[in-house]
């Protein structure tokens, strides 16, 4: 009777409560709950957490919680409890309600399956603090009374968040746990761990102030130890050597403010609909069950300034605690600085090299932000791409987050990729000025006052996918089983290894979760045409074959391809991607020149990786109308380790065969080659059949090219004398520059030096090139099975551009020895 009083005397308070229910699409849960006794078990004893609940099971169609008190559900009736009721014990220690429910169930297995449906609701998303009275007040409030429970609904009444778990079936669990004690002892325990989880992975744990922050991290060992050693090293006192220290700490040091959060949400909102046309996020429930579970540490691609205050609002938006972001010193300007600071960002310097306070100052840092237990987000590939692919990794950021669970290894720690892709960059303008050769403007507020002009256009959606989580405990076990034994006799010899195959699994996975949104498949299509200048019925084929062959064998389980038809595509990336469109009697061409062609090959790289290895399969008929088939797949698996090191591919090399032959079944069955014996033949010339085939076999010719060029380079003008690293990268950039001319080529990567670095590193693995030193100088050394690979890459070429490459690698008056000998 009280209850029902409550709710009448409550309804005007809680009419004006409008929760957000997470997650948002509740299909999955209403299909598993229909027809079934279901039970909901809220965190604490609330009834106006109740009312909320039975309100949101009435607007979603979720069974209704109307069972008589003290009665078990049936299919037609739900019923909710109170964990803390549950968990209360009688005289002997025991879960009084909980074994009440269990001798109602019976162990017999003719009970109905009683579902159990973990239900938090939060009142706002402050974590909660120890220096606001304000925030202690209206805070999600677990053991508030009815006065202070009245002023949170009154204040908090439109930051209700409501998180239904996945439902456990009780009766499968009471089979696996016999004991009626036991089971009622073990089903609370965890219970009470859910709730905990998802109370840290919504709210995150409590917050300590910035000045809290910073003290701790002044007290660490590693800290004072490092204030000794400056004020030895540079003769000053150790007060000034401390005030240096706490100058730095205060650099770096995060002001998260959830306050800020909340209005930040409210700003980027408004934004982002400017902006877009819908932020798009994928796999958020694996993440949140992983949340839920484990310490999160966001590993992104960063391919725009956005990327940050995207995923931050994603996870907002999404019911998941934003994370404290590792940014870069150079956003730390005002007005931005301290707005970024209160939204979780603490800064970091470009290099470490030669500062040994900063650099304990920003470990510790860091170390006391991960043992409090905060999430955190750092940029592996540390600057922005221009180019659309993944940078290789900078492995500093996650050797200092490794090391700090290391020394606590029984933290459990999940590092998550993040793929985020754009239909159209905002800072798309300025990528194509730097890419041509104009030099990268410095953050300020100047430039970011300019960027009021990004309004005025659209830029389709972007888009958030959480990758595959990497458990860290679990990655380690199966890099180095024997790591903690080791640890233990702090033998570390293994960590350097550990980390580097870490973070390769870390942009393996970035690519695993790759969105190919319309814009980068009409991009690899377009620019695979000769003039960047395709028929659009041609186009709309392509679009068709391409997608049938990813569709046929998806690159992962978490690629993302786009649901709509060719036309759609088609249209959807003409209304970002500035194409022209020339009308012409026998139907209109469709083409792009000037800067969007540029930036079209930034969109065609964010997404050239799940093409990669069908487009290596096709090249091989690009020049020849057939090959053997066992031929073909050698050839690819030789090949395949050096497309793996560049594009991030995730395959094993051992598994490169198995790959090869599942690519050619699908190109066959869907016509994009033909079985003749034992020969494979391409299609006829002239069919959409054949088109689609050459087109994919020019996606990668820029890379092919320097592949080639590299080798040819290393064969024909160095053989086995040993020379310096640099000049051999300085002479292929030149290389490749002239040949770019001369063959037309504006692909912005076509001389990445970046890429011919990687390039090099494969053949160093591959012991194609030896590694030496000389005096701090690396000195490359050509072996002579080298020659066999170059071959092989100047079989993927076309004879026009093998015999300008050839021609320039020969001519004497390009001679790198030559150059290297005049200092050049």
């Amino acid at each position: 009777m009280a209850f029902y009083l409550f709710r009448l005397l409550m309804r005007p308070v809680l009419w004006a409560v409008k929760p957000q229910i997470i997650p948002e699409n509740l299909d999955a849960l209403r299909a598993r709950l229909d027809d079934q006794p279901v039970c909901y078990v809220l965190r604490q004893h609330s009834w106006s957490d109740r009312i909320v609940l039975e309100r949101l099971c009435r607007e979603h169609d979720l069974p209704v919680i109307n069972a008589p008190s003290g009665k078990l559900p049936d299919g037609a009736h739900a019923t909710c409890l109170y964990l803390p009721v549950l968990a209360k014990l009688d005289e002997e220690r025991s879960p009084v309600q909980l074994l009440d429910v269990i001798n109602q169930l019976g162990l017999d297995g003719e009970a109905p399956a009683l579902q159990m449906v973990p239900v938090s609701l939060f009142w706002g998303r402050d974590p909660g603090s120890e220096t606001s009275l304000f925030k202690l007040l209206i805070g999600d409030a677990e053991f508030a009374g009815g006065l202070r429970k009245l002023l949170v609904m009154l204040v908090q009444g439109r930051s209700v968040l409501v998180n239904i778990a996945e439902p456990l079936d009780f009766n499968k669990f009471l089979q696996r746990q016999p004991n009626r004690l036991r089971a009622a002892e073990l089903f609370h325990r965890g219970l009470s761990f859910h709730f905990l989880r998802q109370k840290t992975a919504t709210l995150g744990p409590s917050l300590l102030s910035r000045q809290q922050m910073i003290s701790a991290t002044l007290r660490r060992p590693t800290v004072r130890e490092a204030i000794q050693q400056e004020s030895q090293n540079e003769n000053i006192s150790r007060d000034q050597a401390r005030k240096r220290a706490r100058k730095m700490a205060d650099e770096v040091a995060a002001n998260f403010d959830p306050r800020m959060i909340r209005v930040l949400e409210i700003v980027l909102s408004w934004v982002f609909r400017k902006l877009f046309s819908g932020v798009k996020s994928y796999n958020v429930d694996r993440l949140r069950n992983t949340a839920n579970k484990y310490h999160v540490i966001y590993m992104p691609s960063h391919r725009s300034h956005l990327d940050y205050l995207l995923i931050s609002y994603t996870l907002y938006v999404n019911g998941l605690v934003p994370p404290h972001i590792a940014a870069g010193v150079n956003l730390n300007f005002w007005p931005a600085g301290g707005l970024l600071r209160r939204g979780g960002a603490f800064y970091i310097r470009r290099s470490f090299a030669g500062q040994p306070l900063y650099t304990a100052v920003f470990k510790a840092y860091l170390d006391v932000l991960l043992g409090h237990g905060y999430p955190v987000e750092f940029f592996p590939e540390g600057g922005r791409s221009r180019t659309g692919r993944l940078l290789p990794a900078k492995r500093g950021m996650l050797s200092m987050v490794v090391e700090s669970f290391l020394a606590q290894p029984s933290r459990s720690a999940a590092l998550v990729p993040v793929y985020v892709g754009y239909d159209k960059l905002v800072e798309g303008g300025s990528y194509a000025k730097e890419l041509r050769g104009a030099s990268k403007k410095k953050e300020s507020a100047g430039e970011l006052l300019k960027a009021r002009k990004i309004f005025k256009s659209s830029y389709g959606s972007p888009h958030v996918a959480f990758g595959e989580p990497i458990v860290l405990s679990e990655a380690l076990n199966r890099l180095e089983p024997q790591w903690r034994t080791k640890l233990q006799a702090e033998d570390k010899t293994w960590l350097p290894v550990a980390i580097e195959r870490l973070s390769r699994m870390g942009m393996e996975r970035v690519n695993q979760a790759a969105v190919v949104n319309p814009i980068g498949l009409v991009a690899a299509i377009l620019l695979s045409s000769p003039q960047r200048a395709m028929a659009e019925d041609e186009l709309l084929a392509q679009i068709d074959r391409f997608l049938a062959l990813i569709r046929t064998l998806p690159y992962s389980a978490d690629v993302v391809l786009p649901e709509m038809t060719a036309k759609e595509i088609f249209e959807s990336a003409a209304r970002t991607a500035g194409l022209s469109r020339i009308d012409h009697a026998w139907g209109p061409i469709i083409t792009v020149t000037g800067n969007e062609a540029v930036m079209l090959t930034y969109y065609r790289n964010s997404v050239m990786h799940v093409f990669a290895l069908p487009s290596l399969i096709a090249r091989f008929l690009r020049h020849n109308p057939s090959i053997s088939e066992e031929d073909l797949i050698a050839r690819c698996v030789g090949l395949y380790p050096f497309l793996k090191r560049e594009l991030f591919l995730h395959w094993p090399v051992r598994e490169a065969d198995e790959r090869v032959r599942e690519l050619i079944d699908a190109m066959v069955t869907l016509g994009l080659l033909h079985r003749k014996g034992e020969k494979l033949v391409r299609p006829e010339m002239g069919t959409s059949e054949y088109s689609a085939l050459i087109g994919l076999g020019r996606l990668l010719r820029e890379a092919f090219e320097r592949y080639t060029m590299s080798s040819l380079l290393l064969v024909h003008q160095l053989s086995e004398k040993p020379t310096e690293r640099s000049a051999i990268e300085q002479h292929i950039i030149y290389l490749a520059q002239r040949l770019a001319i001369l063959t037309g080529r504006e692909a912005p990567e076509y001389f990445d030096k970046t890429l011919f670095r990687i390039y090099l590193d494969a053949l160093i693995d591959q012991g194609l090139l030896e590694e030496q030193k000389d005096e701090d100088i690396a000195l490359l050394v050509v072996n002579p099975r080298l020659q066999e690979l170059a071959e092989q890459w100047v079989w993927l070429l076309g004879p026009a551009v093998q015999q300008g490459m050839q021609q320039l690698i020969r001519d004497p008056r390009l001679s790198l020895q030559e150059m290297v000998g005049e200092g050049i």
